[in-house]
């Protein structure tokens, strides 16, 4: 009984692996791959305008805040303009006093022609007369003295009507300067844009060159990007580099490149002209990637990629067909192709299409 119980038992078999078909696999290989230096950068508008106060006043009013879209031209603040009003009204006051001071001197210039001429006509006769003993010699010198009176007359009227013209030019260009300190009193955007800053509020005494708003071109953008000095020659204006914002990816044009350090961390300043579709604004972080050399790099497809929780495989094959889900460390993304930093040596040969029929112990067929 014990004998014909123990040959009753039936060994075990082993689980028959399944068996794939249609996956195609890549063997892998160190290959040479572009190196780039990440630049690490600050997206900034194109066109930035601090606007800031000329003169010394209280500001009287602001009337945008930031994130209000504004006109070139439009009056975005407001200074005290009591006193540059007084000193506008006292040229313009002086324009006209001189305008009327140059009108008398011109009618008395033209009267002192005409009396000229008159006593220019009588020398002459007087002088035909004395030849024929005609006058005495008393009245000749009388008409000379006439004459001669005459010149002079018209030779000062004609200094005073260039004293004149100069004194008005001189109160032409006070109003002007008066006009223009008038207009410092008014803050106005120089650009069609949106307001991103104010500095101060109302009632605020400023002084010149004290910020008031900040206005920028909100269309235009520019990643600038700080280059370590000994890639200072890979850097040239025209050139088209890869840049990172917002986890988007796409391409910008280097726009200038400064040519001096800065001397504290020994880089140079890039600015890179964004696409007009970027979606950024002022503040936003970004880098730039510019090629610098090359390396051998062990890179997968990115289709060859398993990601399982937060962890990340591949599938691979051995020369008997047999699959290994194999866990991997990735970097840097070229493309359409992973860097692959551990889990595979070169030659081994990963699965690349028809993943997802494939499973740790399968065995492909067909490869």
């Amino acid at each position: 009984m014990l004998l014909a119980g123990c040959g009753s038992r039936q060994p075990q078999s082993k689980p028959v692996p399944p068996v794939v078909t249609g996956a195609s696999v890549q063997t892998v290989h160190f290959e040479p791959t572009a190196e780039y230096y990440n630049a690490s950068g600050t997206v900034q508008s194109a066109t930035t305008s601090v606007l800031g106060a000329q003169i010394s006043g209280v500001v009287r009013a602001i009337y945008v805040r930031p994130g209000d879209e504004v006109r070139r031209g439009q009056v975005l603040a407001l200074l005290d303009d009591r006193s540059v009003r007084a000193q506008l009204a006292a040229a313009q006051a002086g324009t006209e006093q001189s305008s009327y001071g140059m009108t008398e001197v011109e009618q008395a210039l033209q009267a002192a022609k005409a009396q000229r001429r008159l006593a220019g006509l009588t020398y002459r006769r007087y002088q035909a007369l004395l030849a024929e003993d005609s006058v005495s010699r008393a009245e000749f010198d009388q008409a000379n003295a006439n004459y001669q009176a005459a010149i002079a007359r018209q030779a000062g009227l004609e200094a005073k009507e260039k004293q004149m013209e100069a004194e008005r030019r001189q109160a032409q260009s006070e109003a002007a300067a008066a006009r223009t300190a008038f207009s410092y009193s008014r803050i106005v955007s120089p650009l069609n844009g949106m307001v991103t800053a104010k500095s101060v509020d109302a009632g605020t005494l400023v002084m010149p060159g004290t910020p008031i708003l900040t206005v920028e071109d909100p269309t235009h953008f520019r990643l600038q990007a700080s280059l370590p000095e000994k890639f200072w020659g890979l850097a040239h204006v025209g050139e088209f580099v890869g840049v990172r914002l917002r986890h988007t990816d796409f391409q910008g044009q280097i726009e200038e490149a400064v040519p001096a350090a800065d001397p504290a961390s020994r880089t140079f300043l890039i600015k890179i002209a964004l696409p007009q579709n970027c979606g950024c604004s002022s503040g936003d972080y970004g880098t730039a990637e510019f090629p610098v050399g090359e390396e051998k790099l062990l890179t997968v497809p990115a289709s060859a990629l398993v990601e399982r929780g937060e962890l990340e495989g591949v599938f691979v094959v051995h020369p008997d067909g047999v699959v290994e889900y194999r866990l991997v460390k990735t970097g840097r993304t070229f493309g359409d192709r992973v860097e692959v930093l551990s889990g595979l040596t070169e030659g081994d040969r990963v699965a690349v299409s028809g993943i997802a029929r494939l499973s740790d112990g399968a065995r492909l067929e067909g490869q």
